[in-house]
This record gives structure tokens, sequence and C-alpha cells, in this order.
């Protein structure tokens, strides 16, 4: 089984040529149509590969694998949304694949997937302009309360797991990562600053932190001129280092009238692959009163409203939170404190669950994973999602208290 290092990463972050993507895909379409028996979901897996979505593309495989006959566990990767892409007709296919793999597989791992479909199905609805989803939404509710007694506590003991990863970050190609950053946007015009596990890496380690993966930067909306950002994305476009890889919503689900729901959008993310693999997030920041907030599609965190301060990263002079300790205490609690192995849902206490369908889906399969393998992070994030007045407890038995 494959464990998770940057070396992968830098590999399927990678832009790849015609021959791999179309090579690939083929194969791809053939294993994935031998193991489903379905053509609509072959065709998914090769348009991810063709279209240069390697990383999905592979977690999509792996899986078809893990649900499959094979049964391989190529890699431990079930938390990723295996419907992203998927037309109405591969969201059948998708739930007739599950329906038939249902006596093969634990029921907590069918029923948490076949929750992920009947989240995309609403959400296809909605972005098609429907409002009224009111059935689907009962069946998802439904279909949540048939799986939250399942794993309304953890089960056995926590997986060896791949052990201890090695320091194997990359710190010279995220180096020229930045350099090039600051150049394509040089920061006393955009006002961009390093945050997260970067911004971590500056004030405990004085340089990047060795078990990272990734930079993460962040840069502030302004709606009173959010054509700001949309130069900010033309002009890391013009850049020969970089390639935009993708530029992400985050989306809540928001009730217009009684029984009325619509999807509100917010630009969240713009994921940049530098010419050496390294992957660059560009987190939009939003504030709501005393509140700044950023995430994904799925995740959204929440901190105080920040100052900015000169800080020096890899000789880049960068900005961050002037108040470090208060940053990263809401981010990591004990952040003086170093770890090798970090989850962004169970160790970041200023995590906000999405009003989504997709993201109770996403949560509720993290849940039932950690619950059959990891007592200690199933106890964690049961507690935030208790907390946050997503699931409630009835007598040690956990119910859905609301779905978005």
């Amino acid at each position: 089984m494959l464990s998770k290092s940057y070396g992968l990463l830098n590999f399927l972050n990678r832009s790849h040529g015609p021959a791999f993507r179309h090579g690939v895909g083929a194969a791809a379409w053939a294993g994935t149509l031998a193991v489903t028996g379905r053509p609509s979901i072959a065709t998914l897996v090769r348009h991810q590969f063709v279209d240069d979505e390697t990383k999905y593309a592979f977690r999509l495989a792996g899986w078809v694998l893990r649900r499959g006959w094979p049964k391989v566990e190529t890699v431990t990767d079930d938390f990723f949304d295996f419907t992203q892409g998927a037309e109405p007709a591969d969201l059948d296919a998708l739930e007739g694949f599950i329906r038939v793999r249902r006596q093969a597989l634990p029921e907590h791992l069918w029923r948490a997937d076949d929750l992920f479909v009947r989240a995309a199905r609403i959400h296809a609805q909605l972005d098609a302009g429907a409002t009224d989803v009111e059935d689907l939404r009962r069946d998802f509710a439904a279909r949540a309360d048939e799986l939250l007694p399942l794993i309304s506590a953890a089960h056995g003991t926590a997986d060896d797991g791949p052990g201890e990863r090695e320091g194997d970050f990359s710190v010279d190609d995220a180096k020229t990562a930045l350099a090039d950053l600051a150049a394509a946007l040089p920061v006393d015009e955009w006002g961009w600053y390093v945050i997260s596990g970067t911004f971590l890496g500056i004030v405990r380690e004085g340089g990047f932190l060795s078990h990272d993966y990734d930079i993460d930067v962040g840069v502030t909306f302004d709606p009173e001129h959010p054509e700001v950002t949309d130069a900010m994305i033309a002009a890391l476009g013009r850049s020969p280092r970089f390639v935009v890889k993708k530029v992400d919503d985050a989306q809540s689900v928001v009730e217009v009238a009684p029984g009325r729901l619509a999807v509100r959008r917010s630009l969240a993310l713009v994921k940049l692959i530098h010419e050496n693999g390294i992957n660059v997030d560009v987190f939009v920041h939003h504030r709501e009163r005393d509140v700044l907030w950023h995430g994904s599609s799925i995740h959204q965190w929440e901190n105080s409203v920040f100052d900015l301060a000169d800080y020096e990263l890899a000789g880049v002079r960068v900005l961050g939170p002037a108040d470090a300790d208060r940053y990263l205490t809401e981010n990591y609690g004990d952040w003086r404190t170093p770890v090798t192995e970090f989850n962004c849902t169970t160790g970041t206490p200023n995590l906000v669950i999405t009003r989504s369908f997709r993201s109770v889906a996403l949560f509720l399969t993290r849940l039932a994973h950690f619950s059959h393998g990891d007592p200690a992070e199933y106890e964690k994030l049961r507690a935030t999602l208790v907390a946050d007045g997503l699931l409630r407890d009835d007598d040690g038995v956990l119910r859905l208290a609301r779905d978005i």
C-alpha cells in the first residue's frame, strides 16, 4: 500500500503530457469497466486522466479498486468526494455499483458511500435551478439516520497505519515556488500573506516545515472591489512558472423561503501548481463582522480578524498575522508541539462545518472510517460534530440534528 508523501503528491500535482494522459486514461477505462461493469463510471475515470486531473483520477480509481471485487488498498484515502464531475447518469451508475457491492462491504462503508451519492443528487438539482428538493432532503436525512447507529461508538483499536512519515518536503522546491509567487504577485501590490502550516513553519521553525506538503497563502476579498481578485487570478495565469489548476468556491445551502433552498457561492481557493510540482493554495478570506473565514467546497475555518506584519521566509519578504500566538492557537491549539501527521478535520479547533449536503456526507464518512480503526480521531470528530449542532446524542446513539 502506498503511503502519502511529498514525492507522490508532487508527481500527482504535475501536469502530464498527452501520451501519459490518454494512455493511462485508456488503461484506467478498461480496468474500471472490468471492476464495475459500468461504462459510465469507466468514462468518468478516463475523463479525469485526459483532463489532467491526475490526482483526483488516481483517487477515484483507488476508490473503485477498494469497493470492487479486487478489494485492493492502494492507499488509505477514503476521505474524498468520489462524485465530483458526475452527471446524473454517472450518479445512477455509482449508486448501482454500490448496491451490487453491499453484500461484500461492511455496512457502514456502503451506507456512507450511498449518502455521498444522495448528497450529489441534491446539489445537482440545486445547480440546475431547482429550489424544492424536500423529497430528496428527507431521503438524505433518513439515510443518514440509518448510518449513524452503526457509527455511534468506536469499534476495535487503532490501525498501525503507515508509521511516522519522514520529513521529505523539498525545501529547495518550496523556496523557488515562493520566490516565483512573489515575482508574479508583488506583496506590496497584492497584499497576500502566509497562513496555516506555512505560517506555523515561520514562527516555530524559522522556515518551511519538513513534513509539509504545500505552501498556504491568503488574500482578503474586498466585496466593494471583486475585480481585484479576478485580476489576481489573471496575473497568476500569465506567470510562466505556475498553472492555475483549480478555482474553487465555498458552497453553502441556504433557505431562501420556507421549503426553498439555493446554493450560495463565494470564491474560496485558487490552486496553483508550480513547474517543479509544488502546490500553492491561495485561500480567499472573507470577513463577516469580527470573523475572517476561509475554506473550500467542504471545509471552513474561522479566525479572529487579524492585522498583518512583515516576516521573512526563505529570503523572501512576506506578510503574516501580527498576533502569531493568537492565530496559531486558534488554528492548532498547542502549536508549539510538532506533529508529523496532521488531519485538517480533527486537528483544527477553528473548523466550522459547511452548510451543504456534500459537506455533511463527507464528515459522516470520516466519522464512519474513524469509528472502525482510529478511536482517538473518532472521539475528537464526534465531539466536534455534536458541538457544531450537526449531530445529537440520544442516549449514546447519534442522530442527525440538522442536514445543513
